[in-house]
């Protein structure tokens, strides 16, 4: 797979550790937060993994199309649909260095 088109600073903050620490700005803090880091995933696929109640797991993918405050949005192309999530209950996200499915990926769909 081609890494080119990947952003190899996907995962590092463009700001120091002591800014990361001790923001002074509203950037500053933005950039350290999960939300940064899902606006700089945009575009990509992405696997998410949300954890519904306390023991259920529920797994969405799709294109990473939208960031907000408190949600994501996936395009999920096999359905032709977008999905909006909540980001409080994402436990864990998957990057892929793909803007479409990758053809390794199963598919899966679960509900709650």
């Amino acid at each position: 797979m081609d890494r080119s088109s990947f952003p190899t600073d996907l995962f590092q903050p463009n700001i120091s550790a002591e800014q990361i620490a001790n923001p002074q700005t509203n950037e500053e803090a933005f950039q350290a937060s999960m939300l940064g880091l899902l606006e700089k995933g945009r575009g990509y696929y992405v696997i998410v993994e949300f954890l519904i109640g306390t023991q259920n797991m529920v797994i969405k993918d799709g294109i990473l199309v939208g960031v907000g405050n408190n949600f994501i949005t996936l395009y999920q192309e096999e359905e032709d649909r977008y999905v909006v999530c909540d980001l409080y209950s994402i436990k864990f996200i998957n990057f892929y260095d793909s803007k479409t499915k990758p053809r390794n990926i199963r598919p899966f769909r679960q509900t709650v």
